[in-house]
């Protein structure tokens, strides 16, 4: 779908020119040039950036030179992409999903350029149980260990894995935690749209995404798969 993308992306690029390519031309020779330079350079970042993006996750080798390439990419198809899943009924959540996936192939294919001294993870407030009296939100130490949903397994066996540890409410508190700990890397566990918007709004810091499985809808009772956790942290912590 990245590729579509990139086709329509191309044709919205020539539609433009031929539309805005006489009113230029009109009004100084030389500006229609500058207009059809712009457009074939933006056209070669963006095609560039999805053929690194697509031989990375196929390959696994570490081809993102420059790292930046990535974002100016994602940040360009990706709407389109949004888009077309709407058009042809694909659910928001797979695109999000398969947008996680990608970022998480691209992290492990560039491990060895990851200092991953200083990890955090960051978890969402929907992992603890509804009925919980303890308030876990701004110190996961406060979990009494009653078994009743992850978080006592986070406490007893990840918590000395990682630098911080923190129970975030929404984006904004998960941002000020990234921006107060200033980690080298991020492990996540959200739902796939809040791990999008976390993984660009915490650029240039990577974000390792861990979507949680929600059995009763939701930011209600979440859990996540723990074995995806211990994967991250062997690959993340062997450089």
């Amino acid at each position: 779908m990245s590729w579509v993308a990139f086709l329509i992306f191309v044709l919205a690029i020539i539609l433009l020119d031929y539309l805005v390519y006489p009113r230029l031309y009109s009004l100084n020779r030389i500006l229609p040039y500058i207009l059809i330079l712009s457009s074939i350079l933006s056209v070669i970042i963006i095609g560039g950036g999805l053929s690194l993006l697509t031989l990375t996750s196929i390959t696994g080798l570490d081809l993102l030179y420059p790292h930046n390439k990535k974002q100016i990419t994602v940040r360009v198809l990706f709407p389109i992409v949004t888009f077309l899943g709407m058009v042809f009924r694909i659910h928001p959540d797979r695109i999000r999903a398969s947008y996680v996936g990608l970022n998480n192939s691209l992290l492990l294919a560039m491990k060895k350029r990851i200092k991953a001294k200083r990890i955090l993870l960051l978890l969402p407030h929907c992992l603890q149980w509804s009925e919980c009296a303890q308030r876990i939100t701004w110190d996961i130490n406060n979990c009494k260990l009653c078994g009743k949903c992850i978080i006592a397994d986070i406490k007893t066996d990840f918590l000395d894995k990682f630098t911080r540890v923190s129970v975030a409410t929404g984006g904004s508190v998960a941002r000020k935690v990234v921006v107060d700990v200033r980690p080298e890397l991020v492990i996540a566990v959200a739902c796939e749209r809040d791990l999008v918007s976390g993984i660009n709004d915490a650029y240039p810091v990577p974000v390792y995404g861990i979507p949680n499985i929600r059995p009763y809808g939701p930011c209600f009772n979440t859990t996540f798969d723990k074995t995806e956790l211990e994967q991250a942290i062997r690959i993340f912590t062997r450089n």
